[in-house]
């Protein structure tokens, strides 16, 4: 092993450990705002807003490291491959955060509100089976890129997309029903929408470590 290669080696694990820091940031956020939904706790849904400005600090460091790498030890092969999947793997992950943030800036929004209970259950569940995939998606990504493992964290795309579609169903009954709670019922379709989109970045992440494993070019949502 040459002491450039050494060099990269040091750089690329640093990296890795850096990004592995980022992601438990936002699986906090994430399962903050899924708290927070479940129990109208807007005292938490404050916190996990005050807490996306540190993630996005994060993200900003975490990009430039792989920057200055790419570009003072011009990695090639996999390191290469797997240097430019990290900077796509920081940008998924500060938006899953975002996806957290705007959760909570929707229920700040119904203060003094009352949920309907099912549909809120549903999309609860939905959101924590995303989470589960983001969790599960960068435990691969700490352990080494594995393509047919960061597949199979993914696998419960499907049925968060069907979740998605229940809740808003539910929702649309629930309206239907009440129709003064409408702009409630709106609101509640948006954060639906939000966990799904979790699920299609975490995908996204694994995705690029499919990329880092085989060289096969990803399909991202």
């Amino acid at each position: 092993m040459t002491e450039s290669h050494s060099l990269i080696e040091k750089k690329r694990d640093a990296l890795r450990e850096g990004i592995v820091g980022m992601s438990r940031l936002v699986e906090t956020a994430l399962h903050g705002s899924l708290d927070a939904l479940r129990r109208q706790d807007f005292t938490l849904a404050r916190a996990v807003i005050d807490a996306d400005a540190t993630i996005n600090q994060e993200r900003r460091a975490l990009e430039q490291q792989a920057l200055v790498v790419l570009a003072a030890h011009q990695p090639a092969g996999p390191d290469l491959r797997l240097i430019g999947a990290s900077l796509d793997i920081i940008t998924e992950m500060e938006r899953i955060a975002d996806h957290a943030a705007d959760v909570a800036v929707i229920l700040l929004r119904t203060e003094g509100q009352s949920l309907p209970d099912a549909p809120v259950a549903r999309i609860v569940a939905m959101g924590e089976l995303a989470a589960t995939m983001f969790t599960d998606v960068m435990a691969i990504y700490a352990s080494g890129a594995d393509a047919m493992r960061a597949r199979s964290a993914v696998a419960s795309e499907a049925s968060v997309d069907r979740q998605e579609q229940q809740a808003i169903q539910e929702l649309a009954a629930w309206m239907c029903q009440s129709p003064q709670s409408s702009l409630i019922g709106i609101k509640l379709v948006w954060i639906a929408h939000h966990y799904e989109r979790v699920a299609d970045r975490a995908t996204n992440i694994a995705e690029r470590l499919v990329f880092v494993a085989t060289g096969e070019t990803p399909d991202l949502n």
